[in-house]
């Protein structure tokens, strides 16, 4: 199957607020709606399911609620991701699942540098959550760009060439109509 990204349109402003805002009835929409994925992340991961053991749905009630980080950094990255998946919107991931990180560093990169851009793919596989939480050994790798980058990145990719840059161009015009940022996930 292999790694890809997973790419979403949010407002990463919201997002932030939500993280550490103590909102119970959020957190317990966001684990009920995604409940089963849930479960088969910790699951796949070696993780419990049962309640207060450490797992994607203590990250998730660690990151909403507030308080002490004190789980492997790869459980907040997953709840993280949850949240990010309750929070926005799905993008066309299509030329990057599967892909290797190498292939957006040296290929898709090189293109946006080429036609102007100021954003890069490893930025936002890469380049950190906008919360704070100890950051995954491994998978998930998490990035993002602002809501500002994005719309002063819209111009320079209408001349996208390629598939992977041509979606890029894709993800910057629906998140920038929406005055969102994107938020990016590896593994």
């Amino acid at each position: 199957m292999g790694y890809g990204v997973m790419a979403y349109a949010v407002d990463i402003d919201n997002l932030v607020a939500l993280c550490g805002s103590g909102d119970d009835r959020m957190r317990r929409a966001i684990c009920g709606r995604f409940r089963s994925d849930i479960q088969r992340t910790n699951d796949e991961l070696g993780w419990s399911n049962e309640r207060g053991e450490p797992s994607v749905f203590t990250a998730i009630n660690h990151l909403v609620m507030g308080g002490e980080r004190t789980l492997d950094g790869a459980m907040y990255g997953y709840g993280f991701k949850v949240i990010v998946e309750f929070s926005g919107r799905f993008l066309d991931n299509s030329p990057f699942y599967p892909c290797p990180s190498r292939h957006l560093s040296d290929t898709v990169d090189v293109e946006l540098a080429g036609l102007g851009a100021t954003i890069r793919m490893i930025d936002l596989i890469f380049g950190g959550a906008p919360v704070e939480f100890p950051a995954p050994d491994d998978f998930p790798a998490i990035g993002h760009w602002s809501a500002a980058k994005v719309a002063a990145n819209v111009e320079p990719l209408r001349a996208a060439a390629s598939t992977e840059a041509k979606t890029i161009a894709g993800w910057l015009d629906k998140a920038s109509a929406a005055g969102r940022g994107v938020i990016g996930f590896y593994h």
